[in-house]
């Protein structure tokens, strides 16, 4: 039993001094791996060395199975390996705290490092670097969100402070006529008090019985508010019974004859040139410009009534007391567009359905006041702005 003591005795010395030669080179290499780490300040080393000391902490707890008897310290020998192994315990625990020791700076670096990134993140966040960008706008979307053209808008805000009554802008795209309109939906003012207009003789009206809205501005200047025949001819103004939401809206403006205008472009005058279908195509485009919102129309009728013929006056609603709205006769627009189509100068190639809205501009014709032209056209598109 001695001898066997003996003999694994003499193993476990040559496997510890291996052991000890074997820890001595490994501890300069960790030595110099956290020399190196230091220098570069790289996670990777760090993670090495962790990993390194793992291996010897484990590497110093091997040791080969043996029966218990011969674990016990029985003799002077065994105290002295145990002591071995207790030295060479303790010297792994010195090598585990001194790479803790130099572990430190870099971790403190480190963790300087990683709240730096932090700030410098929250600030470009906050600073707005990293936010999501809006989703893009369809395109039926961008002309709801889109604010007017600021001079078409600029014009219409000028011309409202100038009168209340102030509707809008007619434009032709050609630039046949650009012109304001107003509209008084009764003799009396929103106060109460009767307007201040003319008749045909510039005899200013005192008593409101037998008349509309619609003699406010006939001869009336709309910006002046005085008697005016000759220089602007009145206003052009929207019929008094009209919403702006109607199926049919009426405007009315003068002609001048080119007796009193050789140049052809006061008010209305210019729509004479529709009464040619040559002229048709260059100028079958319009618009309305209102408060914050463009509506487009194209021409689709141009033809003349008489004003003595009560069924024409009647189909093309300029009886007073007929509605305008198109909703009261459903039957209305039928019969509208089938009475248009026949008596029509020309052939426009665009169709009128019962169910469009549509804009009527009505104005006299040269040396012939018993005759009224008439242009009717079609809304073909809305933009409404902010």
């Amino acid at each position: 039993m001695e001898e066997r003591k003996q003999k694994t005795s003499g193993k476990r010395t040559v496997k510890y001094k291996d052991l000890t030669d074997s820890l001595e080179k490994q501890r300069q290499a960790i030595r110099k791996q956290i020399e190196e780490e230091s220098r570069q300040k790289d996670d990777v080393y760090e993670e090495n060395i962790h990993q390194i000391v793992s291996d010897l902490e484990a590497e110093a707890k091997i040791e080969e199975p043996v029966a218990e008897s011969e674990t016990r310290p029985s003799d002077q020998s065994t105290k002295e390996e145990m002591k071995e192994e207790s030295d060479e315990v303790s010297d792994t625990d010195v090598l585990i705290e001194e790479i803790s020791q130099k572990r430190k700076p870099v971790r403190q670096i480190l963790l300087m490092l990683a709240a730096l990134a932090v700030l410098v993140f929250a600030f470009l966040i906050h600073g707005g670097f990293f936010t999501k960008p809006d989703p893009p706008i369809a395109e039926d979307e961008k002309e709801t969100l889109n604010l007017m053209d600021p001079n078409l808008r600029s014009m219409w805000l000028s011309n409202k402070e100038i009168n209340e009554d102030y509707i809008g802008q007619i434009v032709f795209d050609s630039g046949l006529i650009d012109l304001p309109f107003v509209q008084a939906k009764d003799v009396y003012r929103n106060d109460g008090s009767l307007y201040t207009f003319y008749d045909k003789n510039g005899n200013l009206i005192e008593e409101a019985e037998g008349h509309t809205g619609n003699d406010v501005y006939i001869w009336t200047n709309w910006k002046t508010g005085e008697y005016d025949l000759e220089e602007e001819g009145g206003s052009v103004f929207l019929d008094y019974r009209n919403s702006l939401a109607d199926q049919n809206l009426i405007i009315y403006g003068h002609h001048f004859a080119r007796d009193y205008d050789p140049s052809g472009s006061k008010q209305f005058t210019p729509l004479d040139a529709l009464l040619s279908q040559e002229n048709y195509e260059d100028n079958k485009s319009l618009k309305l410009i209102l408060d914050n919102e463009i509506r487009t129309y194209v021409v689709t009728n141009v033809f003349t009534i008489s004003v003595y013929d009560e069924y024409e006056a009647q189909v093309i609603r300029t009886d007073m007391n007929e509605d305008l709205s198109g909703n009261s006769e459903p039957r209305f627009f039928n019969e509208f567009i089938f009475y248009m189509n026949r008596i029509s100068r020309y052939d426009t190639g665009e169709a009128l359905s019962s169910d469009d809205r549509i804009l009527t501009l009505i104005t006299c014709l040269e040396h012939q006041p018993e005759y009224r032209q008439v242009i009717v056209c079609k809304e073909s598109g809305i933009k409404k702005y902010d």
